[in-house]
């Protein structure tokens, strides 16, 4: 409730004489037009506005016992309750004034705004929609808009702010919340429109400089988005969540120093602020700083024992007693509990009764000391191999929205594709079981295969030949130590219950109201899919019963083009299954991925990718993974060498049944892509081309059915970019240079 009253002569200090003035000028909302009850209302709004509660409160409470009917006493004595937190006695005073008088709009206005902090979201936009509908404001449809926002309903509120707007066109504010349900809806651009607005009506908004800025980054720009956090920080040197926001922009490109920093900063200047000093202790954990990083996860469980970053603290309790530990004999993912690490991979609280007998991991060793932050390597060896690997790592980089260039993870796969291409090299070589060596027994020779069943994923670490699954630990590994923020395992290794629930990956396109810049390019290639599909052969229901569409309703299918259109169709939750023919068993035909639709209110959809890691289908991927491997092998070995066509489309059909098995908790994409690379380098073969733009490899091979037709596909820009190769006649081995997690953190350090 606003006053505004100004003359010549009077004392704008003295809350009486300002109170006499508005009075006499009628500026009173609600006055009553006597000059002693409206300059007692008005020096009551005054008191209220400028902090003095208790005066207010008193000065309305004698003006109800005069006159229990007066509308501006309630609407004051409302507010003052409102700004001190009584939010109940609030809205009993303001639910009085619209009995008193239906046609006031301020009473369901502040009731509604009332509701909205109380929780009753439902209630509160129901009073401000009244309110619009007595006296249309623009702080009517912004309150209401606010609420939508709250509740997730952002096509709503999106509409409710713009209303606003052609009311107040220069409201930053209002502007604001325009590009916060913009970006929500996946509309990256007219987002970043909005925020400039905003910004150009208020230069010092630094919360709009920094949602700006976070657009940016959600459209994978990282260049403006850094630009915009810089503005919002200097706009507000203390500016806590902008650190936050810009450390987490820095983590995700790989610039962990840059990233520490600002964590480090956000928690200087708010010690209390977890989100800070969550991400601290992540990059410390990420630099091999591992016994500080204890030390912050520590702090934050100290003030929340059952914090998620536990977790981490446990794998970093791991991994600093193993910094010198032979990796060919070590693995995380039988040497952590099953349990522990499928309650990592949900998230679930630490009192999960699948973590009860969970034996926590022993305190650190302070004889063991942290990795070295080295900036340039010392050998001559790791320098070969890290400069070799810039030619690599660039080439996985997604020229697609939404993906962020990540310095740390290009020069992770860098690496991990000139090692997998040596070993198997070295297996092809060596007649397909290769001189297989431990660390100690290995001559150094290109012939010898590095490999160490203890550390397999595969049989627990009991003695078998190396196979398509010890290939693939060398990019589990080395992407479960360049990334400790994520929780990366092979999915049959988790809680046995876990795995016979069938542990389900999921990837939105859709998610609610919003469009997932990520992946929504898709998704008008998979409503394709799934119309075909449910026309062939029906879809199932969330209990797993398939039903058939009636012919008459097929018509209607094909037109739709969104998912409000299909569930009109459908009328319900479903998902299809999209077929995977096999190559080992000739004209059997898998469970590919299911595409699947839910309703997710507020009047929005879950329309998503889902691998079901079912014990039955993984033992058909497996066969399919372990035959394609094979065939692989016997091409490889061919005389006087492969067909490159012929071993190029092996390769991409191994990537094919990769990503349709998606054997791994997360990070099965790349790995798979980084496989890829890898086979044709182990032939001679560079492959010097990043997917075109707008192109992600692993969903057209999730949405084709057989791996010849994803292989014409994408050899059409593949195929240009091959060249033969003599990189690993001259680079250093990667099993012997970098033989310990210490020194793969080391080198994923390197400038």
């Amino acid at each position: 409730l606003t006053l505004s009253a100004s003359s010549r002569g009077i004392d704008q200090h003295d809350p009486a004489q300002v109170a006499a003035l508005a009075a006499a000028q009628n500026l009173i909302t609600h006055g009553v037009g006597n000059a002693t009850t409206d300059e007692q209302i008005a020096l009551g709004y005054l008191q209220v506005n400028t902090g003095n509660y208790k005066l207010g409160l008193d000065l309305f409470n004698r003006l109800l016992e005069g006159n229990p009917k007066l509308v501006a006493a309630y609407l004051g004595r409302g507010t003052a309750q409102a700004l001190q937190g009584n939010l109940a006695q609030a809205s009993k005073d303001f639910t009085t004034v619209t009995e008193i008088d239906p046609k006031c709009s301020d009473g369901w206005k502040r009731r509604g705004q009332t509701r909205a902090a109380l929780g009753f979201d439902s209630d509160a936009v129901k009073d401000l929609t009244k309110a619009a509908e007595i006296s249309p404001d623009h702080e009517c449809f912004h309150q209401r808009g606010i609420v939508h926002h709250k509740m997730h309903d952002y096509r709503k509120g999106l509409k409710d702010f713009r209303k606003a707007l052609d009311m107040e066109s220069r409201n930053p504010i209002t502007w604001n919340f325009v590009g916060l349900c913009e970006n929500a809806l996946g509309h990256t651009r007219e987002s970043i429109i909005a925020y400039e607005r905003a910004t150009q009506l208020d230069p010092h908004f630094k919360e709009a400089w920094a949602n700006m800025a976070q657009a940016h980054r959600d459209g994978g720009d990282r260049a403006s988005a850094e630009r915009f956090f810089a503005q919002s920080i200097k706009v507000d040197a203390s500016y806590t969540h902008g650190y936050h926001l810009r450390g987490l922009l820095f983590y995700g490109c790989g610039e962990i120093r840059l990233a520490l920093a600002d964590f480090k900063q956000g928690v200087e200047m708010d010690g209390t602020d977890r989100n800070c000093q969550l991400m601290k202790a992540v990059c410390l954990n990420s630099l091999g700083m591992l016994s500080e990083a204890i030390a912050e996860y520590n702090v934050l469980l100290k003030l929340d024992p059952q914090h998620q970053c536990y977790y981490q603290k446990e794998i970093a309790l791991w991994m600093h007693k193993n910094l010198d530990a032979d990796i060919l004999a070590t693995n995380p993912d039988t040497q952590l509990d099953a349990y522990f690490k499928e309650a990592y991979c949900k998230r679930h609280p630490t009192s999960h009764p699948r973590m009860c007998n969970y034996r926590p991991q022993k305190p650190l060793n302070a004889k063991i000391p942290d990795v070295r932050q080295l900036d340039v390597p010392e050998s001559a060896e790791l320098r070969k191999i890290v400069e070799l690997s810039r030619k690599f790592g660039k080439l996985i980089q997604l020229n697609t929205p939404g993906f962020l260039s990540n310095l740390r993870q290009h020069r992770s796969c860098g690496i991990t594709i000139i090692s997998m291409a040596q070993q198997a090299r070295a297996f092809w070589s060596g007649g397909g079981k290769g001189s297989v060596k431990t660390r100690d027994g290995g001559d150094g020779s290109a012939s010898c295969l590095y490999f160490d069943p203890a550390g397999s994923s595969k049989n627990t670490g009991k003695n078998h030949d190396f196979g398509y699954r010890d290939f693939m630990d060398i990019a589990v590994k080395w992407r479960q130590i360049s990334e400790p923020n994520d929780p990366v395992f092979w999915i049959d290794l988790l809680a046995p219950e876990a795995f016979a629930e069938g542990f389900g990956l999921q990837t939105p396109m859709v998610t609610g109201q919003m469009n997932v810049v990520r992946y929504f390019p898709y998704f008008a290639r998979s409503l394709e899919v799934v119309k075909r599909l449910i026309a062939d052969s029906g879809a199932c229901n969330v209990h797993d019963q398939r039903f058939m569409l009636p012919r008459q309703k097929l018509d209607q299918l094909e037109k739709a083009t969104d998912c409000q259109g299909l569930w009109d169709v459908m009328q319900q939750g479903f998902y299809v299954e999209t077929p995977c023919h096999s190559i080992a068993r000739p004209g059997k035909i898998m469970a590919g991925t299911r595409i699947t639709l839910l309703q997710k209110p507020p009047e929005g959809f879950d329309f998503t990718i889902r691998t079901p890691g079912t014990p039955p289908r993984w033992v058909e991927m497996d066969q399919e993974m372990a035959h394609v491997w094979k065939l692989l092998r016997v091409e490889a070995q061919r005389k006087p060498g492969p067909d490159v066509e012929k071993f190029t489309e092996l390769a991409l059909t191994f990537y094919f049944y990769w990503v349709n098995f998606g054997p791994l908790s997360r990070g099965t994409a790349a790995c798979g892509y980084i496989a890829f690379f890898a086979l044709m380098l182990s032939i001679g073969y560079e492959v010097d081309v990043s997917p075109p733009e707008g192109t992600q490899v692993d969903w057209p091979a999730i949405l084709t059915p057989r791996p010849a037709e994803f292989a014409a596909e994408v050899t059409t820009w593949i195929g240009p970019g091959r060249v033969k190769s003599t990189i690993l006649d001259e680079c250093p081995l990667v099993a012997t240079t970098i033989a310990t997690p210490r020194e793969m953190i080391e080198a994923l350090n390197m400038v």
